[in-house]
Formats: structure tokens, sequence, C-alpha cells
């Protein structure tokens, strides 16, 4: 019985997880903007012009079978004063190549908090 206990732990640890595991370049479905994920890094760009708009630090916080949560920090330039500020960002996977992009926290053009989703697919 003890073997068969410590074979289970054994192959129940084993399995490989699918939690979403991001790196590339991906475009929002209508196109406008382009995220790309590096290392522990999320540039989020104008697509058409290249042009960075956003760059987060990630931190992974939360990550189950279909989804990773992390703890993004940006900093920015605001009245000649380095400002920093945290939002969470969820990736959430739908499909092979497909996810949804959740984007909760208060945005630096903005004077009040957003709640944005985006769904994006893999650029090849």
């Amino acid at each position: 019985m003890k073997k068969f206990l410590l074979l289970f732990l054994l192959l129940s640890c084993s399995f490989e997880t699918y939690a979403t595991d991001l790196k590339g370049k991906y475009l929002s479905q209508s196109g406008e903007l382009m995220f790309e994920f590096t290392g522990d890094s999320l540039y989020i760009a104008i697509a058409q012009s290249q042009r960075t708009v956003s760059s987060f630090k990630l931190v992974k916080s939360k990550e189950d079978n279909s989804s990773t949560t992390y703890n993004a920090y940006e900093s920015y330039e605001q009245n000649g004063r380095i400002t920093y500020r945290e939002v969470l960002i969820r990736v959430t996977k739908k499909k092979k190549k497909e996810y949804l992009l959740e984007y909760y926290g208060k945005d630096k053009d903005r004077e009040y908090n957003s709640n944005e989703r985006y769904t994006i697919k893999l650029m090849e």
C-alpha cells in the first residue's frame, strides 16, 4: 500500500501544467495594438507605427491550469518626475496561440481605474 501511495504521488507531481508561458509578439483582435512578451517584461505598442506606449515589469503572482496573473510595474514621467504604478494583468488561454489579456488598475493617462480586455493572437 505504501508503494502504491508513493507511486501515485510521484506520478501526480510529474504531470506538466498547461499554464500560460508567453514569449513573442501578439496582435490584438482589432489589429491596433501589439503586445510583446520578453523574459519578465511586457511591451505594448501601436501596431502600425511600432511606437511603444507602455512597458511593464511582470512578476508572476498566481498560476493555474488555464491562466497566469501578474503584478505589473511601470515607471513613467509625470510633471517632470518619475512616477511608478502597479496594475494587475491576467492572461488566460482561449485556443491554441490565442489568449485573453485582462488589465486592471489605474491608467497613467486617466484619473480613474480601468478594466480592459484584449483577445491576442501570436504573430507568425
